[in-house]
């Protein structure tokens, strides 16, 4: 195959002739061949004390990954982990640039995209290090019992929480020290390579380490025939092929550049490591223009959406930034929702942060929201009880990842906002458990039920919760929620629904209507249950106010007024109908 590839042929024989012989070549050789030893040992050693009973957590979750990672995972408090950490020396596998990214920073810029990557997934808390170690060591003890399970093994690791969109160079290195010949060490170079020479576009994520292995494994085979031409050397395949990338890359410095098949632009030739450069550091000069910024929505679009006033909605951004967590309540119809939704847009304008949607029911517990033990199914068929975060454990693990690339001069951090809504259609005591005491001090930290790591609200956290008082009136909230959360009322507004129509130019007569509106909350005499506006913020309301009456509002009335049938009957539409409709 590769005999017909005269570009290769001759890049073979300049390397047989000058480098597998030379001082360079024969000191990298045996860099590489130690560290596996070592890879090996630590493997053998970890099992072993598994084994025994003995609690792996720190050791698996930190010695078997290269040795970049302990810089980022931990800070000076936990020196003695560090020096304990990894056994990798050349740092051959991992890629700091995640998605996609295969090239090695230098300088500066090394490893910031790695550290905000395992800041997101959790592996820098070291409450979760007994589940990522666990997850390690049964993918490590899968593969090496039996290679071929490899796809399977992989697709089993990440679908766990904390290995999602996970590099294949933070556990290929110990793959690669077990059985070198079946686990190809794919780093940056050797990967360019096999992409080049067999027109494949594989990225660095294991996700994509099964199929460019396979395709390693044929290039590697293809590539010891082929340098028999040049040399009687006798090399290992697996050492021949990562002794050749290697000087592919570092020493010839050869151009693997080639058009993608989607035809992305490349940057100048000058401004790039390798193509695949997208992330910060030295030669990423165009960062700033590839950083995702949401655009600016200033309190007067706010108001222009949603037709409160603008002086309204000061305040009530106002209470979310002083308590950091408020809560929109009302009747039906009042629009807490989309009013939540945008509010969250505000807030997070300008900013690199986001907004999430949870809606709480009955059956919602502490461990969908906090953290819980959840059944997998591991590849062999085995169970894991592993424990897992919930939601907001998820939200506020990404909303670190928003903080990681803040600006020391930025007045106010990249908010990131949580919607709960529908919040009190929940046990809300159990479901938040420890998190009452953080709601309440936010700069403090709890341990929390089920692991003696101690857990924190990030900074740029701002919750926003809905409560319809139709379900639960706010008079029997309680009174710890209370506290801890700005209050604002949402009631039916008139106004509103009057500017709408008349921004919207839908020619429908509205003061009908608002009549009408207000004999029904009359009637209902309980601000709790009373009917809101934004049932009828419809561009075609003439032609769907009777079915929006018949279908929507009736039911919600005939309920209130159960056993009470003739206040019912002087709201139906055959009652009000031509009031509204002249």
């Amino acid at each position: 195959m590769l005999k017909d590839n005269a570009e290769l042929m001759v890049l073979l024989a300049k390397f047989a002739q000058s480098y597998p012989g030379s001082p360079e070549g024969i000191s990298h050789q045996k860099a590489y061949r130690e560290q596996r030893k070592q890879g090996k040992r630590v493997f053998e050693g970890i099992s072993a004390a598994t084994s025994s009973g003995q609690d792996i957590a720190p050791a698996a979750a930190t010695r078997f990954l290269p040795e970049l990672l302990p810089q980022l995972l931990f800070d000076g408090s936990w020196e003695q982990d560090r020096k304990q950490s990894s056994w990798i020396r050349i740092n051959p596998g991992i890629d700091t640039g995640i998605s996609g990214a295969k090239g090695e920073s230098k300088g500066e810029g090394k490893g910031e995209d790695i550290k905000e990557w395992l800041k997101k997934s959790g592996w820098n808390e070291r409450r979760n290090w007994r589940q990522i170690a666990g997850a390690i060591l049964g993918f490590l003890h899968q593969c090496n019992e039996d290679p071929s399970q490899l796809p399977g093994a992989c697709a089993w690791l990440l679908q766990l929480p904390y290995f999602q969109k996970c590099p294949a160079g933070m556990l290929v290195p110990i793959l690669n020290a077990l059985q070198p010949d079946r686990f190809l060490l794919l780093n940056h170079k050797s990967l360019s390579a096999i992409n080049y020479f067999t027109n494949k576009n594989y990225s660095s994520e294991l996700a994509d380490y099964p199929p460019a292995n396979a395709s390693g494994q044929i290039f590697m085979s293809a590539l010891a025939v082929a340098i028999q031409e040049f040399t009687a050397e006798a090399l290992a395949e697996w050492e021949l092929f990562e002794l050749f990338c290697h000087w592919l890359v570092s020493i010839e410095k050869y151009n693997l550049v080639r058009e993608l098949p989607d035809e992305r632009e490349l940057p100048d030739e000058g401004e790039r490591r390798s193509y695949w450069q997208t992330y910060p550091g030295e030669n990423a000069k165009d960062w700033e223009d590839i950083r995702q910024q949401n655009p600016n929505y200033s309190l007067t679009d706010l108001a222009a959406e949603t037709g409160f006033e603008e002086a309204t909605l000061a305040r009530w951004v106002r209470g979310i930034e002083r308590k950091k967590q408020a809560i929109l309540y009302g009747p039906p119809g009042t629009g807490k929702t989309f009013l939540a939704e945008r509010l969250a847009r505000h807030l997070i304008g300008g900013g690199e942060g986001f907004w999430e949607l949870v809606q709480f029911h009955p059956g919602y517990a502490y461990e969908d929201f906090i953290q819980g033990i959840r059944p997998a199914t591991r590849p062999d068929g085995k169970l894991d009880y592993p424990l897992v975060p919930g939601r907001f454990l998820e939200f506020c693990a990404k909303a670190r990842f928003a903080l990681t690339d803040e600006k020391p001069d930025e007045k106010r951090p990249s908010l990131c906002v949580l919607i709960i809504d529908e919040i009190n259609r929940a046990n809300l005591s159990s479901v938040f458990g420890e998190l009452f005491y953080l709601l309440e001090y936010r700069d403090k930290e709890i341990a929390l039920a089920g692991g003696s790591d101690s857990f924190s609200i990030p900074g740029n956290v701002r919750i926003i919760g809905t409560m319809n008082t139709a379900d639960k009136s706010i008079a029997l909230v309680d009174n710890a929620l209370r506290r801890r959360f700005a209050f604002l009322e949402l009631s039916p507004n008139y106004d509103i629904l009057r500017r709408y129509h008349a921004r919207e130019q839908t020619g429908f007569a509205v003061e009908g209507l608002i009549a009408a509106l207000q004999a029904v909350n009359r009637g209902i005499s309980d601000r709790n249950y009373e009917l809101g506006i934004s049932f009828f913020l419809v561009p075609d309301l003439t032609e769907q106010i009777e079915d929006i009456w018949r279908m929507e509002i009736e039911p919600y009335l005939e309920e209130y007024f159960f056993g009470s049938y003739d206040r019912f009957k002087e709201f139906r539409w055959d009652r009000v109908g031509k009031s509204i409709l002249p």
